[in-house]
């Protein structure tokens, strides 16, 4: 268990979640906002990959990166995947930030999920040790607004970002503008 918030478990992906994997990316309508060149997911060894993948990210990044399951806990459905990543530029001080993300199956949207493993996810990063976390996401990605929106995020309107390529809506925290938001 990487953490828990009061509906989920959130944890590592495992080999037996492939085909839930599969059946999230094997859809347009959730792949077409997680890439700048997206690409719907067809078999079960590319969700086998994906979750090696995402398991790699702790021992590649180092605490507290990580993209992981979001577990219902009354019925142990996976709902779908939150993460916290660096964003793949470096700053120019060397540096990299780290952005939090999410993204459910349709079966699990409008549940309030996305906001609450956010949120553990955002205090998850503060806990160890970060001090600002971003959201980026396309510009008309109007559901992913809404939830940056519900966890306190403060809106830095659109950007041509340095990180993806085109506009994005970029959102932004601290510890500090969550508690005073009263998210945590």
């Amino acid at each position: 268990m990487v953490f828990e918030t009061e509906r989920t478990w959130v944890r590592q992906w495992r080999e037996s979640d492939a085909d839930r994997v599969l059946d999230i990316n094997s859809r347009w309508d959730v792949v077409r906002w997680l890439d700048d060149d997206p690409t719907v997911m067809t078999h079960r060894d590319e969700a086998v990959d994906r979750i090696a993948s995402w398991r790699g990210i702790r021992e590649r990044l180092g605490e507290p990166c990580g993209q992981w399951a979001v577990q219902d806990r009354a019925t142990g459905v996976t709902v779908g995947c939150v993460l916290l990543v660096p964003l793949p530029t470096l700053n120019r001080d060397g540096t990299r930030e780290i952005q939090v993300g999410w993204h459910l199956h349709p079966d699990s949207t409008g549940r309030g999920y996305a906001r609450e493993a956010a949120t553990g996810a955002l205090a998850y990063g503060f806990a160890h040790g970060l001090t600002e976390i971003r959201a980026l996401m396309y510009t008309d990605n109007d559901p992913s607004v809404k939830v940056a929106l519900a966890i306190g995020m403060d809106d830095l309107g659109v950007a041509t970002d340095q990180w993806y390529a085109g506009d994005s809506r970029v959102f932004w925290t601290t510890a500090d503008s969550l508690v005073r938001a009263g998210v945590r």
